[in-house]
């Protein structure tokens, strides 16, 4: 659902409004806003989307909203919960160890098949090597969200390359709810160095490691991260949150 990403850095500090999109545009279009605007903490998690402020911001009728967050329901991004209406999902111990366990399970199956076909197909992985490039160059920019951005591409772009497309029918609905949750954890490191650094090994364990060493680096990558993530030190600005102008 994400679209192609364009690495420019964003200096704006400002987060009170998502960008407005135009009218033509469709559902899908404001789906992508409104995932970005959680990614970068305008919602917060358990935070309440309201359709009527969406249609305003995004200057678009409340109708292509409505739609948009029925597709954010079915794929686990906002639940509509009684008598408390339209909220971005909850980041509990439970939720993320169950997210984290299926996306092992997928990306692992594309890490190896990649792997493995890249010892007999020079070039193969030429679009992982751009992406490195591209978040190099977003996090030595300071920019967090295309960071983001660029860290779930990587894995993208992974799947993609297994060719296999009942893999990405699984993964591609995952990737909504990691822009958020990834999205939100960048904004809380020290340092994007480490998340470079995590995917330059990553990337040269696929062109010349052991599946053994493709296991470990993988399972560190994804399963041994915190459960809970201190999201209202986003709430409370403690931690500088950006977003682009129009």
């Amino acid at each position: 659902m994400i679209k192609a990403i364009k690495a420019t850095a964003t200096t704006s500090k400002a987060k009170d409004q998502i960008a407005p999109i135009a009218p033509k545009m469709l559902a899908e279009t404001i789906v992508d806003a409104i995932v970005e605007a959680a990614a970068r903490g305008q919602y917060l998690p358990g935070d309440r989307v309201v359709e009527a402020d969406l249609a305003r911001q995004l200057n678009v009728s409340r109708v292509p909203v409505r739609e948009a967050l029925r597709l954010l329901e079915s794929r686990g991004v906002v639940e509509n919960m009684p008598y408390r209406g339209m909220r971005l999902m909850e980041v509990s111990r439970d939720s993320m160890r169950s997210l984290r366990k299926v996306r092992m399970t997928l990306e692992m199956l594309a890490a190896s098949e990649v792997q493995e076909r890249a010892r007999h197909e020079p070039g193969l992985l030429d679009p992982i090597v751009d992406c490195v490039q591209e978040l190099r160059e977003v996090a030595q920019a300071e920019d967090y969200y295309r960071t983001a951005l660029f860290d779930i591409e990587f894995h993208r772009r992974m799947c993609l390359l297994t060719g296999n497309r009942a893999l990405m029918q699984a993964w591609e609905p995952l990737a909504l709810q990691l822009t958020i949750v990834i999205g939100l954890s960048t904004y809380l490191q020290p340092s994007l160095d480490d998340i470079v650094r995590e995917h330059e090994e990553l990337l040269s364990i696929l062109q010349g490691g052991t599946h053994e060493d493709l296991e470990k680096h993988m399972h560190t990558h994804i399963l041994e991260v915190p459960d809970a993530v201190n999201y209202e030190r986003l709430r409370d600005g403690e931690v500088r949150v950006s977003s682009e102008e129009p």
